[in-house]
């Protein structure tokens, strides 16, 4: 099993892609449904997110939506530029609107 292909921040957010994104910013793209397949491929092959809805482990969730999916208090600063890298790059869509409107609440959230 080879591990999937990362892409850039920018590129997933131009694709408007769901997918991980790991403690160190490397995005890996999982379309819908499959997330619970390209965690279980990332594990395999070195290292990668548990279970989606157990967020302790510093991986982030990104919905094919644009919902981002994370505890506040474990998003590295790497992430962050991830996802702003997405941000900048979406089209204005309704995922950009979800991914703004989700990294907002994050960031609400760390501060308080």
């Amino acid at each position: 099993m080879s591990r999937p292909a990362s892409l850039s921040g920018t590129e997933a957010g131009r694709r408007r892609t769901g997918g991980w994104i790991a403690p160190a910013g490397t995005f890996y793209s999982a379309q819908y449904l499959h997330h619970l397949r390209v965690a279980a491929e990332l594990r395999a092959t070195g290292d990668g997110p548990g279970d989606p809805w157990d967020m302790r482990d510093g991986w982030v969730m990104v919905r094919c939506h644009g919902e981002v999916i994370a505890l506040p208090d474990r998003v590295s600063q790497a992430q962050l530029d991830t996802l702003a890298d997405m941000l900048l790059a979406a089209p204005d869509t309704p995922y950009r609107s979800e991914l703004m409107a989700s990294l907002r609440l994050l960031l609400e959230m760390a501060c308080t």
